[in-house]
């Protein structure tokens, strides 16, 4: 996880639907992010989860996620 970014239980995306053929009705789509760390930067925002492994033979590893501000239309936090 990013060291300095702050850290959240959960955050939920809601994305614009650009491939949407109903103009009359909005579409989104939802992405839910748990254990998460979110950075805003320029025009965009940086989400990384950990995932550690209960294997003897996997470490712990970072997954990092990348979303355009512009496709973003409103997300919630829920602090830990």
């Amino acid at each position: 996880m990013i060291n300095t970014a702050p850290k959240f239980k959960k955050i939920v995306l809601i994305l614009k639907d650009n491939l949407s053929t109903d103009s009359d009705i909005p579409s989104t789509i939802k992405i839910v992010n748990e254990d998460c760390g979110m950075v805003v930067t320029g025009g965009f925002v940086l989400i990384t989860e950990d995932h550690n492994s209960n294997l003897f033979d996997e470490p712990p590893s970072v997954v990092g996620k990348v979303y355009e501000l512009k496709d973003i239309d409103s997300y919630k936090l829920y602090s830990l």
